[in-house]
């Protein structure tokens, strides 16, 4: 629960930042709106974005989770990612990211509490359904620039970034947990093989 207050929190600090910033420009005169203007255009932004990223995560959650193949090279992670999100920090971070896949699925993947082979794989499905969601979320979120399309580099690409931060670090821990993951299903399989 602290994760998503975390997050709400930022959102808020996100949205008032680009407000205040917007308010400066018009009363600076740099650009022709009024303060009340900057207030709602940025708080319906955030809102249309916050709406675009449940939007995509109910669609997502709506995968079949038994068409997801585990061994499919589209959702391999590549040699080069783990030393690149390392080079990130991502072992400090990781576990401040809000894991909202606990209180959705029914599934929690903050920790492992689980043993058997079945567990992993599910384990190991509900990373990639993640990761999907995370990618739609951003692809669906590009969706503002088309509705907001007035002063797109003051209000909507400020926020749109935002929501890409917000979307791609769970992508990245996704992807860094998962070798592992996959590593133990693969010893956990062999164990039950002998």
């Amino acid at each position: 629960m602290l994760r998503l207050k975390g997050y709400v929190i930022t959102l808020c600090v996100c949205y008032l930042i680009d407000f205040l910033l917007n308010m400066t420009l018009s009363l600076c005169g740099v650009y022709n709106f009024s303060v009340f203007f900057a207030f709602w255009y940025s708080l319906l932004i955030t809102l249309s974005l916050f709406l675009l990223d449940v939007v995509a995560a109910s669609l997502c959650r709506l995968i079949p989770k038994n068409k997801i193949n585990i061994h499919s090279k589209i959702f391999k992670t590549f040699e080069f990612e783990k030393g690149f999100y390392e080079k990130l920090g991502i072992r400090w971070w990781k576990n401040k990211i809000p894991e909202l896949g606990g209180k959705l699925e029914g599934f929690s993947k903050s920790n492992i509490s689980g043993d058997s082979p079945e567990y992993f794989e599910m384990f190991i499905k509900l990373s990639i359904t993640g990761e999907i969601t995370h990618h739609f979320c951003i692809l669906l979120g590009a969706v503002t620039f088309f509705i907001f399309s007035s002063f797109i580099l003051t209000f909507t690409l400020p926020l749109f970034l935002v929501n890409v931060y917000f979307n791609i670090l769970p992508v990245f821990v996704q992807r860094y947990n998962r070798p592992k993951l996959y590593k133990i299903y693969l010893k956990k399989i062999e164990k039950t093989r002998r």
